[in-house]
């Protein structure tokens, strides 16, 4: 199985909560050591219980790929620390760096994959920052009129789901910058449109929100091109 519902501690925002790439996982505290197993076997990367900003909003406080990973300002000098022992341990030689900025929401503004990102034009002042440390290409624009990129996007390196109100030319210009043959337009947990709040993802496998309907999976299957 490729791609499994779930609610950490009855919440299907699991975007919000939680971060994946190509070569880790970070997940809350109150997630179970059982269900952090099984996660870990779905993404088939290492995975990781920890707190970014003394929170358990990992994905909002924090965006990665396989070079960096962008931690908000809000992050302490302890949580940092065992976030690169977990790397160290597991041998992933990666960009680890808070950009100070007055917006700590990196999660909600900004979205990456291996081949490049788009940040909210909130961010557009530390565009070479990010840049530096993801080694892609950043590019800020919004999405179906959204500055919340990272809220209303799920990409990999083989495809992504976006928000149904995108625009046709909008996908052609996503697809560019990620360098990826698929987009959808597509929703989550029931008709939900912030695709980015409910779905974690790598090229392996997916996560998404407990309320995803049937339809809804098979079309985030389809554009995460995780069909078997």
């Amino acid at each position: 199985m490729k791609i499994i519902k779930e609610y950490f501690s009855g919440i299907p925002t699991l975007g919000v909560l939680s971060l994946v790439t190509e070569l880790f996982g970070l997940f809350p505290y109150f997630v179970e050591e059982k269900s952090l197993e099984r996660y870990s076997r779905i993404l088939k990367v290492p995975v990781k219980a920890l707190n970014i900003g003394n929170s358990s909003l990992i994905g909002s406080l924090s965006v990665a790929n396989s070079y960096g990973i962008v931690l908000s300002p809000l992050a302490l000098k302890e949580e940092i620390e065992i976030l690169k022992r977990f790397l160290r341990e597991n041998d992933i030689d990666i960009v680890v760096e808070k950009v100070e900025t007055k917006t700590t929401a990196f999660g909600n503004l900004i979205a990456t994959n291996d081949r490049g990102c788009i940040i909210s034009n909130e961010l557009k002042e530390y565009r070479k920052k990010i840049e530096d440390i993801l080694n892609v290409e950043v590019v800020p624009r919004d999405v179906a009129g959204l500055s919340t990129v990272g809220s209303n996007l799920v990409i990999t390196n083989k495809g992504g789901l976006v928000h149904p109100n995108t625009s046709e030319e909008e996908i052609k210009r996503l697809k560019e910058v990620f360098k990826v043959d698929i987009l959808e337009r597509g929703t989550a947990n029931k008709g939900n449109f912030s695709v980015g709040a409910f779905i974690v993802a790598n090229s392996k496998g997916a996560i998404v929100g407990g309320d995803t309907t049937g339809p809804e999976m098979l079309k985030i299957e389809e554009a995460l091109d995780l069909i078997e």
